[in-house]
């Protein structure tokens, strides 16, 4: 009779304990693209990165010394469209956030191939085509001549470069800072460069 008991309660435990684990499941929902998602002060989110990155780039497409630049560049090479390279955002902090800092560079090369005002570099690209097709059937014999050409692609005109920085202050404020540069290759100069700042409480 007890080991009946004993049992009635065990199954009547199990049925509790899965019935809350339920209720304290979350369904999952879309929010609208535009939507800002704050996060906490304590941590950058992805829509922080997107944003910030976004302002910096059309602020750049408007600059009239970034134009003024972009146009010697232009007019030296015959009116084809400079070559641009996406460097790195250099984490600044000690967060582990390179992810997003690399999606904001992904965010960066698609508002500059969208302006219509550059071509593009991407050397990891190449060097991923390249061992394709030396890994090829043929060991890549017969593509010697294409390997060849990959390797006299056009130089770069530009890079853009930047960092990211954070910076917690008194009374619970959490400062975030991107900053973005647009580098001439012929001439080592910054051609362009701007910040963007986010404080968050």
């Amino acid at each position: 009779m007890k080991s009946i008991s004993l049992f009635a309660l065990a199954s009547i435990a199990a049925v509790y304990v899965a019935g809350c684990s339920s209720q304290n499941q979350k369904t999952a929902r879309y929010v609208d693209p535009g939507a800002v998602v704050m996060g906490e002060a304590e941590s950058p989110t992805v829509y922080d990165f997107e944003s910030s990155t976004q302002a910096l780039v059309g602020k750049m497409l408007t600059s009239k010394r970034f134009m003024d630049n972009y146009n010697v560049i232009k007019n030296a090479k015959g009116g084809t469209l400079p070559v641009v390279v996406i460097g790195n955002i250099d984490n600044k902090t000690t967060e582990r956030i390179q992810g997003r800092l690399n999606a904001a560079g992904e965010t960066v090369r698609t508002m500059l191939f969208d302006s219509g005002l550059f071509e593009f570099k991407d050397d990891e690209a190449a060097d991923a085509i390249k061992s394709r097709i030396l890994r090829g059937a043929d060991g890549g014999l017969e593509d010697g001549a294409l390997v060849q050409s990959m390797g006299e692609h056009e130089s770069p005109d530009f890079i853009i470069l930047g960092d990211f920085r954070h910076f917690s202050d008194v009374g619970g404020y959490h400062t975030y800072r991107l900053r973005l540069a647009l580098h001439s290759l012929k001439t080592g100069k910054v051609v362009w460069e701007g910040i963007q700042t986010k404080v968050k409480l």
